[in-house]
């Protein structure tokens, strides 16, 4: 017996497994040994977000999908499947492609509209399910094709009203595309910004010297990370990783940061663990507070943040490097220089190779030369920078507030709490 995924649609639009609705796999027929666009599982964005790019690869016969305009490719291994690796085909350059072994294709019968059909194996009530679902080896869950054939059944109105839900839930897509492009232009005007203050500094009509890492204006002062701090010891590695036992830890105490909680530029609180208030006491000299650097020390180039004002103390782990920099540095400013895009290519050339993963070392940190400017230019260009910083949340606020609000139109509209009269349908 199978599961309807939409209880609260009306009992008028019939239920349908997947396999009703779409052939499952289509044995397309290619041109042995021709080339075409090929889709990886890695090009295909997260959160149901669309193919970034296409490859190219020769048809042999393998056991690559083949998919054609207006299919659906589904990833179904863990934790692709989760995540919402799965894209509605739109602009492939040739009438058909091909793909990882790792997707499905659902390709859809003549009255069953495509974007529907995508509306329907994304939403909510039927996502959770299908994975769910899934079977096999820990870390190897796939979704079973039985799954998408027999078990999960959801609504399906006539071909009009699929198109009217379909022509609304574009209307939202579109006002969201536009706004991530709108941020995307923020963010390209905030890089260069950012390489403009960092190589010309505040004023064009600074003089420029050039040194081996690059332009700088002349008046900035040029000395290793500890000569300008005047402090040996203002970069401190974590005492402790993976060694430390399970029994340090506790649901309350002080915030442990490990490097998956260094994001770009800040930390990422969702999901930091805590270390007993013993432990913490213990190992004080380790401690994280506010103003303080903290840089993932293992193959992550770039990977730093700052410790925002009224903040802390955090303890950080050995595979943490903490920069502690004394009052000639504005933190806002030098977290600013070490994510920007020449210093990080200086950390690249840099970088220790020797173990299994390139890693980022004190001593690095330390005789790195860095040209400061006076402490009030610093300040002054982190303030401009943060209001750039500023109008990227706010329009990083407009996306989520648009995906809510596309969240709970798709909800109404596959449940029918709302009905979109057929005067109203934009659909050509």
């Amino acid at each position: 017996m199978w599961v309807d995924c939409f209880e609260e649609a009306p009992q008028e639009w019939p239920r349908k497994p997947i396999s009703d609705l779409a052939k499952i796999d289509p044995p397309y027929e290619l041109e042995v040994g021709r080339e075409y666009p090929f889709v990886e599982m890695a090009s295909v964005q997260e959160g149901f977000g669309g193919i970034s790019k296409f490859g190219y690869r020769v048809w042999d016969r393998s056991g690559l999908c083949r998919f054609s305009e207006n299919d659906i490719i589904l990833g179904k291994i863990t934790p692709c499947a989760e995540n919402g690796k799965a894209v509605l085909v739109k602009g492939l350059p040739d009438k058909y492609g091909i793909g990882s072994t790792e997707f499905f294709v659902l390709s859809p019968l003549s009255n069953v509209e495509p974007e529907f059909l995508f509306s329907l194996v994304t939403a909510g009530p039927f996502h959770r399910r299908l994975v769910s679902r899934m079977e096999g080896s820990t870390g190897r869950l796939r979704i079973t094709r039985d799954t998408l054939k027999k078990w999960l059944a959801v609504p399906l109105p006539d071909s009009d009203e699929q198109r009217r839900i379909a022509s609304a839930l574009k209307l939202a897509d579109d006002a969201i595309a536009k706004a991530k492009a709108e941020l995307e232009a923020t963010r390209e005007l905030k890089r260069s910004l950012i390489v403009r203050l960092l190589t010309i500094g505040k004023s064009s009509s600074n003089q420029i010297t050039e040194t081996k890492f690059g332009p700088v204006p002349s008046h900035w002062e040029i000395k290793s990370l500890v000569e300008h701090t005047g402090t040996p010891n203002c970069v401190k590695t974590g005492p402790f990783g993976a060694q430390l036992p399970p029994e340090s830890f506790d649901k309350s105490g002080m915030q442990f940061v490990n490097i998956t909680d260094i994001g770009d530029g800040v930390l990422d609180f969702s999901e930091l663990v805590y270390i007993k208030d013993s432990e913490a006491e213990r190992l004080s000299d380790y401690q994280l507070k506010s103003g303080d650097l903290i840089f993932s020390r293992v193959a992550s180039v770039g990977r730093v943040a700052l410790i925002p004002e009224g903040n802390g103390p955090f303890m950080m782990s050995s595979n943490c490097i903490r920069l502690r920099a004394s009052d000639s540095f504005d933190p806002s400013f030098l977290c600013l220089l070490f994510l920007s895009s020449p210093f990080i290519k200086r950390q690249v050339a840099a970088m220790s190779t020797g173990g299994a993963r390139p890693i980022v070392t004190p001593r690095f940190l330390r005789r790195l030369l860095i040209a400061r400017p006076p402490i009030e230019e610093q300040q002054e260009v982190s303030e401009i920078v943060g209001m750039a910083s500023v109008n990227e949340t706010k329009q990083v606020e407009v996306i989520e507030a648009l995906q809510q609000v596309k969240k709970s139109l798709l909800q109404n509209l596959l449940t029918g709490k709302i009905r979109i009269p057929p005067t109203t349908d934009t659909h050509p």
